[in-house]
């Protein structure tokens, strides 16, 4: 099973080399990373393109949903057959990455997402706010979708990268440019019956002070929900499935 996993890499350079050691060090053989410069200017592109890893080099920053759209493009390209997604701010434990190829590899799941909130996951100084917030985006997915999550804004996940030339919906949208991506896939799969999807445990692991994600309240905020109704709105799904 040739697996990718894409990092998208914006103004990192304190955080990135822990993830690339990281990765270096206990991701299996067989896993390859992917990382995309989402048009940083503090040092950390140099580290991208002197990393050692495959790097797409944007020269601004159009948004993680754009860097997904061309990272899910180069491995299609490339006859990856499973691709994932995991932060490049130390956030995630490359580690833990063989926990979401198993139900894949085990032809148990088609799409899987982590979750802190699952016994076996943890989210060490996770701050206050989103431990009250992620639960009421757990009711909203659940009232758009139907399927009762644990922990819907999790970015840690792999899927089969043939879903997305099933796609009966337009993925390269510009609207999705932003966090909008992730999401409105993930209600795609969590919609259709036929689609196999599971949580797994996961680390979410944040700074114990200081500024942890670059989501701007408000804007990012309707960024993130508004590709839940409209997912379930459109009525397009996947063909075959």
């Amino acid at each position: 099973m040739k697996a990718l996993f894409f990092a998208p890499v914006f103004n990192q350079v304190r955080e990135l080399p822990r993830v690339l050691a990281e990765f270096r060090e206990a991701v299996p053989p067989g896993v390859e990373l992917l990382l995309v410069n989402n048009g940083s200017s503090d040092g950390s592109e140099v580290l991208v393109r002197e990393s050692g890893h495959p790097f797409l080099d944007l020269p601004r920053n159009l948004g993680v949903g754009y860097g997904y759209m061309r990272a899910i493009d180069w491995a299609l390209e490339r006859g990856y057959e499973v691709f994932g997604a995991m932060a490049a701010n130390g956030k995630m434990l490359p580690a833990e990455i063989p926990r979401l190829l198993a139900p894949i590899r085990g032809g148990e799941a088609d799409y899987v997402n982590g979750s802190r909130f699952l016994a076996g996951g943890s989210s060490p100084n996770l701050p206050e706010f989103r431990r009250r917030s992620i639960p009421l985006v757990n009711v909203f997915v659940r009232l758009a979708t139907g399927a009762r999550l644990s922990d819907a804004t999790c970015g840690f996940r792999a899927f089969w990268l043939d879903l997305l030339r099933r796609a009966e919906f337009d993925w390269h949208a510009p609207w999705l440019h932003t966090y909008g991506f992730e999401y409105y896939l993930y209600a795609k799969i969590l919609l259709d019956p036929v689609i196999r999807s599971v949580e797994v445990p996961v680390t979410m692991r944040y700074p114990e002070a200081g500024r942890y994600s670059k989501i701007r309240p408000g804007r990012d905020w309707y960024a993130m929900l508004e590709p839940w109704l409209r997912a379930r709105l459109d009525g397009r799904g996947f063909r075959g499935a």
